[in-house]
């Protein structure tokens, strides 16, 4: 697969959203009692916050031969980390009233086991590739394209935080990425299935 990689345009809006996917993570099912519609639907209420103007200035594009869309890599505050008023309207709409209580608790636990970005840092905040494209690089090299980003900011380290059980781990370190923290809970285990969360860095 040849690849470019250019800022998105407002006509990429769509094609992002795609690439993010409607599949809800196990945390995402655990918000809203494992139902997968209202997990879709909160998903679809995260996934927004990617396709603001100010979103789109802090992201790249890979695009294949066609110009398609097949990956982005944003970088800045991570998706839901700022609960808005926005967001807050939207999550009742997915989750229903009756939901709210199971989802503010589970937004305690998973406070519990967040990690800020280190001061400084170049945070790479969302990387996603198109489920068809991966396996072909495009997440490596959206990584170096995040690098390369980071230099021209004059940035000393990049840092990313991620589920313990994510199989981009892998990846990550593959590219550079160490690990420096890992947060556990037993009650959001218990609660999602997933032990936590971990801070990797890459010093440039």
């Amino acid at each position: 697969m040849q690849l470019r990689f250019r800022p998105p345009r407002p006509s990429d809006r769509n094609a992002i959203l795609r690439v993010f996917g409607e599949e809800p993570t196990e945390e995402q099912l655990a918000a809203v009692a494992g139902d997968p519609a209202k997990a879709a639907r909160y998903r679809r209420a995260v996934a927004r916050l990617l396709v603001t103007d100010a979103a789109l200035a802090r992201t790249i594009v890979a695009v294949d031969e066609a110009d398609n869309v097949v990956g982005f890599v944003q970088w800045g505050a991570e998706a839901g980390e700022h609960v808005t008023l926005g967001l807050a309207a939207r999550v009742v709409r997915a989750v229903g009233p009756l939901g709210i209580r199971r989802f503010l608790r589970h937004e305690k636990l998973r406070a519990r086991v967040a990690i800020k970005a280190p001061e400084g840092s170049f945070h790479i905040a969302e990387i996603h590739v198109l489920a068809s494209g991966r396996g072909n690089g495009v997440g490596a090299a959206l990584l170096q394209q995040a690098e390369a980003e980071a230099r021209i900011q004059s940035s000393t380290q990049l840092s990313l935080t991620t589920a313990t059980n994510n199989p981009a781990r892998r990846l990550y370190e593959r590219e550079g990425f160490r690990l420096v923290e890992t947060r556990t809970d037993p009650e959001f285990e218990h609660a999602t299935g997933v032990a936590g969360r971990v801070l990797m860095v890459k010093s440039l």
